[in-house]
């Protein structure tokens, strides 16, 4: 090749050397941290990159060395492909790459904070390449990489967490297949921990976010224009040019005055959960949380807190969850949120803490008497009712009084109340679980939440895991597979209550026929694992039921050991049908005509104008026939008399009873039960 040619290449591809100096003026930081990378992932030798180098940065008009016979071909090759990049890099209207948060969520209704903070901060900063997507686990892992794949990122960010981990590793093993160029940078608690060895093991990700996002984003943002600067960016974890994997120092904890209102239009967002926080941190060192980790509690100011509540109210969302671990860890500042939420409350939002019950006093007691039934909802971590196994995890906690104040706040009855426990912690075997779970089942919660420990990396009980013969699954969700005191076939027992609950207890769809049927037993536990092994037996939990095959299990259970199914238990499960939906199908064991019993006096009861202003007054105006078909009229061959320590489930006396149902959504609880009213009961000769 002639001199002459050689000098025409360099002078062609000179405008795209000056462009590219806008973006990376030092040239060998161009080809060691961006051009080997998005070319071949590390397969240019050093010397081929310092020959490359050379060319680019030599006068115009110099060949290598000086010489004219160094081998122009090769370097004519090198010139084509880095040209081509550096005119793609000048087409970009903007100097900031494309830039997409993705989160993964559990499900649908579900919104993701982190990746909204990130996107409002960046917004702020007038980065307008930076965008954000949501999913969900229960989509095809092919779908998703579809989607992804044609965001056309130059950077995806995910925020990972143990129930998304699994699928999001798997995902961007084959985004860097179909997309080399696009950088996959993983985020959020998850990933937190053990960095290093992530970016080890999975070659495909190119670099970890660590701790808060929001202390670090900015230069992380820059970082993507300029690679220069990645050593200077706080929290990174990424590969270094030389093949090493650098783990920078943690950016200093995030002023939360910083932190934007995170939604940008609430309509989109009709019917989802929506998340909030106004704390970070937890003042207690539960073993086996990884908010211990943290040192001390950050509040967000409180005027910055009732702004963002005014905007929830202002739209009528339908629940806010604060993600705060102990919301009312500072009593004055979780009054002064909740008299603000008493006194601009909507009638609709409802507000979900959670807290530690045991701090509430007989102030914040005696407050939360006057709140509306329904706008708040409390979860609060029990855990255990084990004193040793308590003081194992170092949770400080009087299980006696955090019990007698659960009781308080549920016979309320204006508070729904969800309370969690947790199988497979230190000292606590079959015997002593089955306790704490009767403790706690005597409250009649709305929901009783039966966990199983995760062996989460950086807490203590991933360092004390060996010290208590705790074994987890190495895969999220890391969860224990058997301990000192707990084989592996004792938590599958208990994996069966932990099924049998979720169906028949925190559905709400048979608490009239579960109250009729526990006297039966010595315990609830008792009831929840014979219930558990019989449904093993039959094979049920292999498939998928209707809600009236479930109503049929249950009466074959009963029948099964030997208990009956007497009359009161059938019309008990019809009750409870009636609960959430106008029923159109009925158990086998019950008569389909019983639907239409005393007609005429159903009719006549739509037809009576004073009935409808009196029990339906939000259907003045409706047709009867409307009416008759969207609320429903159940008549009852026996008297429902309230019964339960809360008045929410009913017994069945000689008698009978006229009830009406309403399925209004806003009339439903938290559990999805209709509105009920008793419109006629005959007990004996007296009628009401």
């Amino acid at each position: 090749m002639k001199v002459s040619a050689y000098l025409g290449i360099t002078m062609k591809i000179d405008e795209a050397n000056r462009s590219a100096a806008k973006i990376y003026p030092d040239y060998r930081s161009l080809f060691l941290e961006k051009i080997p990378g998005a070319l071949t992932k590390g397969s240019w030798s050093e010397t081929r990159m310092h020959r490359c180098s050379t060319a680019l940065t030599m006068p115009q008009g110099t060949l290598p060395d000086g010489k004219c016979s160094l081998r122009p071909l090769f370097f004519c090759a090198e010139i084509r492909i880095i040209k081509r990049i550096l005119t793609t890099m000048d087409r970009k209207k903007d100097l900031a790459l494309k830039t997409v948060l993705v989160a993964i969520n559990a499900k649908y209704i579900h919104t993701n904070l982190a990746v909204r903070y990130l996107y409002e901060l960046a917004k702020q900063a007038g980065n307008t390449q930076v965008s954000f997507v949501e999913y969900t686990i229960n989509q095809r892992p092919a779908q998703l990489l579809r989607e992804l794949y044609l965001l056309q990122a130059d950077c995806l960010v995910f925020s990972c967490y143990i129930w998304n981990i699994n699928l999001i590793l798997e995902l961007c093993e084959e985004l860097k297949k179909v997309s080399p160029h696009t950088r996959l940078v993983l985020a959020g608690p998850e990933v937190s921990y053990d960095s290093k060895t992530l970016l080890e093991r999975n070659p495909f990700l190119d670099q970890i976010i660590r701790g808060e996002g929001e202390a670090m984003w900015l230069p992380f943002l820059k970082s993507l224009e300029y690679p220069d600067s990645l050593p200077n960016v706080p929290s990174l974890t990424f590969s270094a040019w030389n093949h090493t994997i650098q783990e920078n120092p943690l950016a200093p904890a995030f002023d939360l005055t910083g932190l934007p209102f995170p939604y940008g239009d609430l309509e989109e967002l009709d019917g989802r959960i929506l998340y909030f926080e106004a704390s970070r941190g937890c003042p207690f060192q539960c073993g086996y949380c990884l908010s211990s980790i943290e040192q001390g509690v950050r509040f967000l100011p409180l005027p910055q807190v009732f702004a963002a509540l005014d905007r929830f109210l202002a739209q009528r969302v339908r629940q806010v969850k604060f993600v705060d671990r102990t919301f009312n860890c500072k009593k004055s500042y979780a009054l002064a949120i909740w008299r603000y939420l008493a006194e601009h409350d909507n009638g609709v939002t409802n507000f979900h803490f959670e807290i530690a019950g045991e701090l509430l006093d007989e102030e914040c007691l005696e407050f939360l008497k006057t709140v509306r039934k329904g706008q708040f909802q409390f979860e609060v971590g029990v855990q255990s009712t084990n004193e040793t196994t308590l003081a194992s995890i170092t949770r400080k906690t009087n299980s006696e009084k955090l019990l007698e104040i659960c009781r308080r706040v549920d016979q309320m009855g204006n508070i729904h109340l969800h309370l969690d426990l947790i199988a497979g912690l230190p000292w606590e075997d079959a015997s002593s679980f089955a306790c704490s779970f009767n403790q706690v089942f005597a409250i009649r919660p709305q929901q009783l939440q039966l966990g199983f420990l995760k062996v989460l990396k950086g807490s203590a009980i991933h360092r004390q895991a060996a010290q208590w013969d705790i074994t987890a699954s190495s895969r999220a969700p890391y969860e224990v597979l058997s301990t000192r005191w707990l084989s592996f076939r004792d938590l599958l027992s208990l994996k069966e209550v932990e099924e049998m609950v979720e169906i028949f207890y925190n559905s709400g769809r048979f608490s009239n026929l579960l109250e009729a049927i526990l006297p039966c037993y010595d315990s609830p536990f008792s009831l929840f694992a014979q219930l558990g092994a019989y449904y093993t037996k039959q094979g049920h939990h292999l498939a998928n039921h209707s809600k009236e095959r479930h109503y049929e299990i249950l009466r074959d259970f009963c029948l099964e050991m030997g208990l009956g199914f007497p009359a009161e238990w059938e019309q008990l499960a019809l009750l409870d049908l009636c609960l959430h939906e106008k029923p159109k199908k009925l158990p086998n064991f019950l008569p389909l005509e019983q639907l239409s019993s005393h007609k005429d006096w159903n009719c006549g009861f739509y037809e009576a104008s004073e009935n409808i202003q009196t029990y339906l007054p939000d259907y003045l105006g409706e047709h009867p026939r409307r009416l008759a078909k969207i609320t429903h009229l159940q008549w009852f061959p026996f008297a429902l008399v309230p019964s339960g320590s809360n008045g929410r489930t009913y017994s069945a006396h000689p008698g009978e009873t006229a009830v009406l149902f309403d399925y209004k959504a806003n009339l439903r609880n938290l559990a999805g039960r209709a509105h009920m009213q008793i419109l006629f009961t005959v007990t004996g000769k007296e009628s009401t």
